[in-house]
């Protein structure tokens, strides 16, 4: 199961919309329960009890067979970024940094952008430090593998 496109529920946003939930909530035939613990500053925070493993979590997710709601390591859930080789990870790295600085299209391509309105010189100088380290990488990899397919020719 990929928990990013897996049915799912977040008791921080239901907490947010509806207040806190009661202690013991039937849902679609089964019986979700919550737990609180304090914060540092005084506060306290609500979370799911697994119905599997009774684990404390923020996020359930539900799966069509079996028990219907568990938390990710009782339902095996991996994300999606787990599933992605090193090379796509920084790839994503990269576009990620230059879409902050404002870059829309072009990919790493395109010559890095330039520093937005607003946005302080060192923060800018900061993540296209961090992008230029990062691409290094990435066309270092692809030019080995460039060169491996050179030589099996």
């Amino acid at each position: 199961m990929i928990c990013d496109r897996a049915t799912q529920i977040d008791i921080r946003e239901l907490v947010k919309l509806h207040g806190p939930l009661p202690e013991v909530i039937d849902f679609e035939g089964e019986r979700l329960v919550t737990a609180w613990t304090c914060t540092a500053f005084g506060g306290r925070r609500q979370w799911w009890l697994c119905p599997s493993c009774d684990r404390r979590c923020a996020i359930i997710y539900r799966r069509g067979t079996g028990p219907l709601w568990g938390c990710r390591l009782c339902m095996g859930g991996r994300y999606a970024s787990e599933h992605k080789s090193v090379q796509d990870r920084r790839i994503q790295k990269a576009t990620k940094i230059r879409k902050k600085v404002g870059q829309t299209s072009g990919g790493l391509t395109a010559p890095f952008p330039i520093k937005p309105k607003g946005m302080h010189w060192r923060t800018y100088d900061q993540l296209r430090a961090e992008a230029q380290e990062i691409e290094k990488r990435v066309w270092a990899a692809e030019m080995a593998w460039l060169d491996r397919l050179k030589c099996k020719t």
